[in-house]
Formats: structure tokens, sequence, C-alpha cells
């Protein structure tokens, strides 16, 4: 059974409001979106991300795998399972902690593959990461990130999403490689918050620390029935130091954000539905299905609109009500011009599926 709650899509700079809680959450350091022009990819996205792309070498230790299926007009429209075998777009030959794979014209699947360490974030993990993001949020005519509309975060195992920090490797860092660690941590979860596409988190089992801080930037969560949520990082004398502190509350409320970060508590799927942190309950396995369903939902819009849309909830839950709506009004007036506002009301006028290009 598939349940509901009412939402709004939910990022770093998002408010998801739920039934239980009009508390929201808003972005921190994110500037109001002004009358100027600005790129479609927004401004404090674009600086983070230009800073930890440059640091990506074609020597380093990141390693990625991409995947993809030959797009086509009547694979856009079907429903793509997990079992579908893709064939890799880019790889080399270091050790791959993510793997990403492009489901179908539109919608990207990352996922996290290193089960054994519980998928586990360690330096490896972040520096592909930082990859990833930084390809993603480039704009040029061959960039990875030009033609997706949809996110899919998830894992290849099915007994966890990921169980947070690697702790072993983290023992064996100085305190100042500690810190530095952390802060990079959080700089990227902000870009990955700041992507301008949609974004849908599919959990299976295990969200716990900063594992729950990553499913937390994520538009929308979907959860198997067998996951659990929870920040118990206070057991190890520590503190949530990926924006835990922050999204959480926003989301949840603040009296429940603390009992849950004081107690050190880990919930179930039905709670964190009941919280307000997932929006669907699936059965066990099935998160990642429901999360591509809606992805095929998504991504039949015109992409432009898409990121429009993001960037004015986005940025207008930070303000009040009428400085919000000047900011719906510049974000409508970016689309104004595009090919695809026209070709949307040719295919209403002549009845047939519109051929959204992203231009």
């Amino acid at each position: 059974m598939i349940r509901r709650v009412g939402y709004a899509f939910s990022n770093r700079n998002f408010l998801r409001c739920n039934r239980f809680s009009s508390v929201g959450r808003f972005s921190q350091g994110t500037q109001p979106l002004s009358t100027q022009h600005r790129d479609e990819q927004g401004i404090p996205a674009q600086q983070l991300l230009q800073k930890l792309s440059s640091k990506t070498r074609a020597s380093s230790s990141t390693s990625l795998r991409f995947y993809s299926s030959t797009p086509n007009s009547e694979q856009h429209q079907q429903q793509f399972s997990k079992e579908q075998v893709e064939q890799p777009l880019f790889e080399n030959n270091n050790k791959n902690d993510l793997e990403i794979t492009q489901l179908s014209h539109g919608i990207m699947k990352v996922s996290f593959n290193r089960p054994k360490k519980a998928n586990a974030m360690g330096k490896n993990m972040l520096s592909q990461l930082h990859d990833i993001i930084g390809k993603l949020t480039k704009n040029d005519e061959e960039s990875v990130g030009r033609n997706i509309r949809c996110i899919i975060l998830t894992s290849n195992s099915d007994r966890v999403f990921s169980a947070g920090a690697d702790l072993k490797e983290r023992s064996e860092m100085t305190k100042e490689e500690a810190s530095s660690f952390v802060t990079s941590l959080r700089s990227s979860l902000d870009g990955l918050a700041s992507l301008p596409m949609p974004m849908i988190a599919c959990v299976e089992g295990a969200a716990l620390g900063g594992g729950l801080e990553i499913a937390l930037t994520a538009d929308l969560i979907i959860s198997g029935e067998n996951a659990t949520f929870g920040l118990p990082e206070t057991s190890l004398a520590i503190i949530p130091g990926a924006g835990g502190t922050q999204r959480l509350p926003r989301l949840i409320g603040a009296a429940r954000a603390k009992e849950l970060i004081f107690t050190a508590r880990k919930i179930g799927a039905q709670t964190a539905y009941e919280y307000g942190i997932v929006q669907h309950v699936v059965g066990k396995g099935e998160a990642e299905k429901k999360g591509i369903e809606i992805a095929n939902e998504i991504v039949k819009n015109g992409p432009l609109a898409l990121k429009a849309a993001k960037r004015s909830i986005n940025e207008g839950l930070d303000v009040d009500i009428r400085k919000g709506m000047e900011i719906e009004k510049v974000c409508y007036a970016t689309i104004l011009p595009s090919n695809d506002r026209l070709e949307g009301l040719s295919a209403f006028k002549e009845k047939r599926r519109p051929n959204y290009r992203g231009n």
C-alpha cells in the first residue's frame, strides 16, 4: 500500500510541509533571486560547484562509472526496472563507490556501491560525489547533466542506503583532517541539494547519520517498509555535521528533531512517514521502482519549467509571500521566450504529446 502526505518539493533551500507540522526548512547563505538575469543553475550553487569541479583532476582518485541505455521517444514513456541492463558511458580503473546510470532519456540514477562498508562515506566516495556534482552542473553542449531532468539517489544494497561516515577511516584522521573532511562533506551535500533538477531518494535499509543527511538533500524521499532512519551522532559524542541539525528541524519541527538527535534514536519507515520525513512508504525492495515511476511522470514535463519551478519554490520560501510572488514572476519570465513553451501550446492545440527539448 502506498501512503501519501501533502508536501512541497523539499531541498536544502526548500520548505517541505506536512500535516503534523507547519515548520519548514529554509536555506542558509542563499541570496534571494533578483530581477537581474541569473543563470538557470543558480549563482550560489554554481559558485560552489565551480570550486568543487576545479579540484577534480584526471589523475585523481575520483572514480565514476556512467551507464546509459539508448534513448528514444517510445522508451521515454516506459517504466524502467532495477534490473535493466545499461552500457557504460564513462569509466576509469579506480574503485567505483558510486555508480551513475542513465535509465532513460532524462533520468539518471546515482547508486551507492560500497555494500561491504555499509555504503559509508569515505574520502574516495566523497571525491566521486564532488565529481558528479560538477558534471551535472556544467552547462556546455557535451555535459552529462545538460539533458538530465530527474535524479534517482539509491543504493546497490537492499539492506543499507548509507550508514553515514566511515568511522574506521575517521578514526585514523587527525583532528584537523576530520574537521576538513566534515567541512567538505557539508559543502558537497549543499551542492547536491542545490542541483537544479528534481531529485528523489529511494531508501531501503539503514539511512543513519550522514546517510540520512544525504537523503534529506532530495526533493522527495521514498522508503521501503524495512528502512530505518536516525541521526545517532550524539551516541559517539559528536553532532550531525553535514546539515542534520539544520535540515531535520526545518522539516519536522524543532522539538521532534531535538528528541531524535538528543536520544540518538532510530525510527522505522512508518514513523518517518508520520513525521513527514518520507512521502511514500512501499513494500520492501520497492522504493526504487516507485521512485522511477514518479521520475517518469516528472520527465514528461518541460525541463526548463521543472528547474524554474524548483528554483521559485526554493528561493521564495526564504522570504515573505510578497517577495516570493516577485520571485515567481521573475522565474516565470525566464520561461516565456523558450521554444518549449511554444511546443507545449502547439501540442495542446494539436492534441498530441509535447516533445520538449529544454530550450
